[in-house]
C-alpha cells in the first residue's frame, strides 16, 4: 500500500466492479474508457494489488477485489454523508458566535 487515494479512483473501482467493465463505468461515471482504467489502476497501486480478473468481454472482482469491495462501498457511502453533514453544517457554523482567534 502507498500513495494517496482519490475518491474518484474508489468511485471508479466499485463502478467497474458493479457494471463488470471499464466502457459500462465510464458511461455511468461521465468518464472516458481511458479515464476509468487509469482511476482503477492507481486505486490498485494504493491498494498493493490487482484487483480484477481480466476477461474477454469485462472485468470481474478477484478474491482480493471482493474482500476490499465493502470498505470501498463504506468509504464512499462516508464521503457522501460527510459531504450532507458539512453544508448543513456551515449553515449552523454561521450562527454561532466565534470564540476563536485564529
Amino acid at each position: 500500500m502507498g500513495g494517496t487515494v482519490h475518491l474518484s479512483g474508489v468511485r471508479a473501482f466499485v463502478a467497474v466492479a458493479r457494471c463488470g467493465s471499464t466502457t459500462e463505468a465510464a458511461a455511468e461515471l461521465g468518464f472516458t474508457q481511458s479515464a476509468v482504467s487509469r482511476q482503477v489502476a492507481d486505486f490498485e497501486r494504493f491498494v498493493g494489488t490487482k484487483l480484477f480478473g481480466r476477461r474477454q468481454g469485462g472485468m470481474r472482482l478477484n478474491s482480493a477485489g471482493t474482500e476490499v469491495f465493502p470498505a470501498a462501498v463504506e468509504i464512499l457511502r462516508l464521503a457522501e454523508s460527510m459531504t450532507g453533514m458539512a453544508a448543513s453544517n456551515a449553515a449552523l457554523a454561521h450562527s454561532l458566535p466565534s470564540h476563536r482567534k485564529c
